[in-house]
């Protein structure tokens, strides 16, 4: 796959960042352009001059934006690849950068993932930039959001076995404990620390996710929970509500491992939204920031470009009396989601991995459903969250 994502850059046909100059007014536009009016950009390139041994460094116009990240890319004229820096001045993103940084390094260390090379980078605000940055290598594609949405069909199969690919890689980066990465040790080892909303590190699965439930809330207030349910409301809010107790009721049963360690390393944001490609192939994974060692269980999600809203949290008369959507894009995507666990499976056979356990986890829909659920209740995803316990509590 890397000689074909070296082929493939050859063709590159530019960036193509266009969210930010699309936002309309509002909070997060008024953020942005708040940040790019902060930043020393000056200041910023004498750094990044210092990088390259003095080389002349200027700013190209496009803006890429994210979450947590502003990309502005970084050209030289020592006729070397550009850079881009990214970082955005706010709370608590010193700490998301430190983190980042960590995991990249660990990701480097112990796996074949694509990621961009870090040239350097400042956590602190006493730099003179005023604003945590990182200098990236500068991969020649664009997010997946970048080019739309959806996955163009046509292609579907190729993008989703070299996904496959990094999911199965990413298995195999474990570490002790269920943290995130803060520092690496002289001996090359790695320091965990606490999930943001969490807590920990954890040494068992049991005990991340009875913290889940007792520090997660659903991510809407109740006025706006019951606007959304409509004549639903008096079934959905007491089934939202009795959500994270239930979950702490079963939280000794939702490990198909022995509970312990090792645990494998989640990106908690696997997407095309996060995946830098050009014409589809996949050239990188980008913003690490929120990764942790987790369960397997929530390792073993699939990718947000194949999510789904769980059958049981939904109204029944979307799906016939098999349970198979009416709806045609969604039915595609249930087929995507068995081409993706089929990739999952052969690519574990063909690095002979022998426990097939992301292949095992991303087949048990029933465990399934669940961790997606918990994922959507902190989103304020409105639902009959009550049956999707019932339901995988009658598979234990």
């Amino acid at each position: 796959m890397d000689a074909e994502r070296k082929e493939n850059s050859k063709s590159f046909s530019g960036h193509q960042w266009t969210y930010f100059s699309s936002l309309s007014s509002g909070p997060i536009r008024t953020r942005a352009e708040s940040f790019l009016v902060a930043v020393n950009w000056p200041r910023l390139l004498e750094y990044a001059s210092k990088q390259r041994n003095g080389a002349n460094a200027s700013i190209l116009p496009s803006i890429g934006l994210g979450g947590n990240h502003m990309v502005r890319v970084i050209e030289f004229d020592d006729g070397l690849p550009p850079l881009p820096d990214s970082g955005l001045s706010e709370g608590s993103l010193e700490a998301k950068s430190i983190r980042e940084c960590n995991t990249i390094l660990l990701l480097t260390k112990t796996s074949t993932v694509p990621i961009p090379a870090i040239h350097g980078f400042e956590t602190g605000r006493d730099s003179g930039v005023n604003a945590p940055f990182s200098f990236m290598g500068c991969l020649e594609g664009n997010v997946g959001m970048d080019l739309g949405i959806d996955i163009p069909k046509a292609h579907n199969k190729e993008f989703f076995k070299e996904l496959a690919e990094i999911h199965v890689d990413l298995s195999r980066i474990q570490l002790p404990k269920i943290g995130t990465v803060i520092a690496m040790n002289a001996d090359g080892t790695f320091q965990q620390g606490p999930i943001p909303g969490i807590g920990g590190p954890f040494d068992t699965a049991t005990e991340f996710f009875q913290a889940w439930a007792t520090k997660k809330h659903f991510g809407a207030s109740d006025d706006r929970l019951r606007a959304l349910c409509g004549p639903y409301a008096n079934e959905i809010v007491p089934s939202v509500a009795s959500f994270t107790r239930s979950v702490a009721d079963i939280a000794g049963k939702i490990s198909i491992t022995d509970d312990k360690g090792p645990f494998p390393l989640c990106h908690d944001d696997f997407g095309h939204n996060n995946i830098i490609v050009d014409y589809y192939r996949i050239l990188g994974v980008i913003d690490w920031e929120s990764a942790f060692a987790g369960p397997w269980e929530v390792f073993g999600e699939f990718p947000l470009s194949l999510s789904i809203v769980p059958l049981t949290m939904n109204l029944p008369k979307g799906y016939d009396e098999t349970g198979w959507p009416k709806d045609p894009t969604l039915a595609q995507r249930f087929v995507d989601r068995g081409d993706y666990v089929n990739a999952v499976r052969q690519e574990e056979e063909g690095r002979q991995i022998v426990d097939h356990t992301l292949s095992d986890i991303l087949q048990d829909t029933k465990r399934q459903h669940l961790i997606t659920a918990m994922s959507l209740f902190e989103n304020g995803k409105p639902g009959f969250y009550s049956k999707v316990v019932e339901n995988f509590v009658s598979s234990i």
